[in-house]
């Protein structure tokens, strides 16, 4: 029985109250509460009203968290379901509270024994909050984490497809341009050709070999790690310097400042071909946002590691990029550019990953700064 100072008499009268005059808690509580009968579990919430005034009856005699849980557990799972929110919800328990001790005060004679049963009564009402807020959170979290599951399922079944697209798309695509890029290089040996002619032949094999990149990032989104690539060590230090030396007539004619802070003899075990165009898009990426940049323009370039992965930065000083975009910009198809693929960033994103590793962006007024991580090898 519950700790108070009412006496066995004072003590069953409330008892009584609660057990034989439900109709009255109910009608009450539903008048107040406003309950539609289009509620799809309007039979539930009589049934559910009516136990939890004899619930508060058991509690008088002895109290049992345990059935107070489990009865919230129930109607937060029908609340959800009809769309009800946790404020509403906890507004009606609130209602029920009121009418129980409005309940004793109308009818209980003895002040000391009112006084008791209400102490008693919101002490029960408090666990009722307390399992009802748990539970709906419980519930609530459940559903978003299905829902998420869902919706990444989702994700990888559409990249999964546009991986296969893209394999057949490369394929298809790269056999007639092999073709035309040889007889473009045997008609370019042609003595007979004017510098005309000669000048025309330089357009279209750039062109060639610019649609063949393209090609090749289409090549990279479908393919796994296995596919005949051959992994070995290389030093990642001397790879970035390559692609800063290779960049540099860019950077002078865009007027861009390079800063660079590489550490020595970094070395990463993967295919250094595909790593080379990680850093040649984000490199790109910034030399051509800073060819839009009023001001002084900047990349810096720093490179280095712990005992276990390397971490390279490559960041520049141009606009931020907006926010809408940045939580899905390694995403195929996404770009910030008018005329962009949106191809980048998602193969480099793909070349990190199957070499074990990781990349990420952040932006801010200041700065965008791209870093990937990669596993550390012994030399």
């Amino acid at each position: 029985m519950v700790e108070t100072k009412l006496n066995v008499k004072q003590f069953e009268q409330i008892i009584n109250l609660l057990e034989n005059n439900p109709e009255i808690f109910i009608n009450k509580w539903l008048e107040k509460s406003q309950f539609d009968k289009s509620d799809p579990f309007y039979e539930d919430v009589i049934y559910n009203a009516l136990y939890t005034a004899r619930l508060l009856a058991v509690f008088f005699r002895r109290p049992n968290k345990k059935l107070i849980s489990n009865l919230t557990e129930k109607i937060v799972a029908e609340r959800i379901e009809a769309k009800v929110d946790l404020s509403d919800f906890v507004k009606n328990i609130n209602i029920a509270r009121e009418i129980v001790n409005q309940l004793m005060v109308n009818t209980i004679d003895n002040q000391s024994a009112v006084l008791e049963g209400i102490a008693v009564t919101n002490r029960f009402f408090d666990a009722y909050l307390y399992y009802a807020v748990v539970n709906y959170t419980k519930k609530k979290d459940q559903i978003i984490n299905e829902k998420s599951m869902f919706i990444n399922e989702m994700h990888n079944d559409r990249l999964t497809i546009l991986g296969q697209i893209s394999a057949s798309f490369a394929h298809e695509f790269r056999n007639p341009l092999t073709s035309i890029k040889g007889f473009i290089s045997l008609l370019e040996r042609n003595p007979s050709l004017d510098e005309q002619s000669k000048y025309y032949f330089s357009i279209i094999s750039k062109e060639m070999d610019s649609l063949e990149d393209k090609v090749t990032q289409f090549l990279y989104l479908s393919k796994m790690r296995g596919l005949g690539d051959d992994m070995a060590i290389f030093n990642l230090s001397s790879l970035l310097k390559e692609m800063i030396n290779f960049m540099y007539p860019r950077f002078v004619v865009e007027a861009i400042k390079v800063n660079q802070d590489i550490k020595k003899n970094l070395f990463t075990n993967g295919i250094k071909e595909q790593i080379k165009q990680v850093v040649l898009n984000i490199m790109n990426n910034a030399v051509e946002e800073l060819s839009e940049f009023c001001g002084d323009r900047e990349i810096r370039i720093n490179a280095n590691a712990d005992e276990q992965y390397i971490y390279v930065n490559i960041s520049n000083n141009g606009r931020k990029i907006p926010s809408h975009i940045l939580d899905s910009i390694f995403e195929p198809f996404i770009s910030t550019k008018e005329l962009g693929t949106g191809l980048g960033l998602s193969v480099c994103k793909q070349i990190i990953e199957k070499h074990e590793g990781k990349i990420s962006v952040s932006t801010t007024e200041e700065e965008t700064a791209f870093q990937f991580v990669l596993p550390r090898a012994d030399e």
